[in-house]
């Protein structure tokens, strides 16, 4: 196996499921992160691994069942579990679960299984029986006698030194490597990508914020407009220079009346009671005025 980097148990973990899905087509999720279901082909039969991982995985093999069961060394006599295959009987924490699953999978397809109950199942559980198939992913045991054959079966070093060997599993772990190096490109460009979609996330916030704002004082602004267009509207402005007008008329008889009593002199009622006259005047021409261009106004738009 290439060396890998340091992950914790559950990355790892989840490593292993992606390699399933990765290496491995028409994979389905039976139960999240403990049971998958492979479909495949042989023959022309449909057939399926089912795998279970243990909340130990991937500290411990995962257990992998075939379905239907056929006769083949790899599988557990009077079972359907598969035993026998080389990555799951060296299986650790380092394995690929999906290249094992994979391997398992071309196999069968390989040995052109029989379906139980079509040919009786084999009972020959020797060595060569054992290895015969293995052959054909290892061409170089189709040289060996049966007590190197024996020997390798039974010394997990010299399995090891098979499979880092093998051209296929070499170059099989090359891919892996690959897939997983732009896996984790990609999730580290994620990652980048996650920094400026935060700084365009502040940037919308702010933006909404100063929205707000402009809008509330737009509001403020608003409501000045208004208070000052009723007070500056042209029927109030003429209401209040004839209130005015009237107002200047009281006043100046006011000050008549403050004469004929005597209490104002000459001087000062002539200066006083004329300045409020001419005031009114004033006040009542304006307002007459106004009332006029608004009369023609009314009569332009009407």
């Amino acid at each position: 196996m290439l060396p890998r980097p340091y992950y914790t148990e559950q990355d790892i973990r989840r490593r292993q499921i992606d390699t399933l899905k990765i290496f491995n087509a028409n994979v389905t999720e039976i139960k999240e992160n403990a049971e998958y279901r492979v479909e495949f082909f042989a023959e022309g039969r449909n057939m399926s691994l089912n795998i279970v991982l243990s909340p130990e995985f991937p500290n411990e093999k995962p257990a992998i069942f075939v379905n239907p069961v056929f006769s083949h060394p790899w599988i557990a006599e009077n079972t359907n579990q598969v035993v026998g295959a080389p990555g799951l009987v060296n299986f650790t924490l380092h394995s690929d679960l999906g290249r094992v699953v994979q391997a398992i999978t071309r196999e069968f397809q390989r040995a052109v299984p029989a379906v139980s109950g079509q040919e009786d199942k084999s009972t020959d559980t020797s060595p060569q029986s054992q290895l015969s198939s293995q052959s054909m992913v290892f061409p170089e045991l189709s040289d060996l006698s049966i007590d190197e054959l024996q020997e390798i079966l039974e010394n997990p070093d010299l399995q090891d030194k098979l499979l880092e060997t093998n051209p296929q599993l070499v170059e099989l772990d090359l891919e892996t490597e690959e897939v997983m190096n732009s896996i984790e490109q990609i999730a580290q460009e994620n990652m980048a990508k996650q920094q400026v979609l935060d700084e365009l996330k502040s940037e919308v916030i702010e933006r909404i914020s100063n929205i707000v704002q402009m809008k509330m004082h737009y509001e403020e602004l608003n409501r000045k407009h208004q208070k000052l267009a009723e007070m500056y509207d042209p029927h109030r402005i003429r209401d209040c220079l004839k209130e005015a007008a009237l107002k200047a008329d009281e006043e100046s008889e006011v000050i008549a009346e403050q004469f004929l009593l005597g209490n104002i002199p000459v001087e000062t009622f002539v200066t006083r009671f004329a300045e409020k006259r001419a005031l009114g005047q004033a006040r009542r021409a304006r307002e007459e005025r106004l009332a006029h261009q608004l009369a023609q106004l009314h009569k332009a738009t009407s």
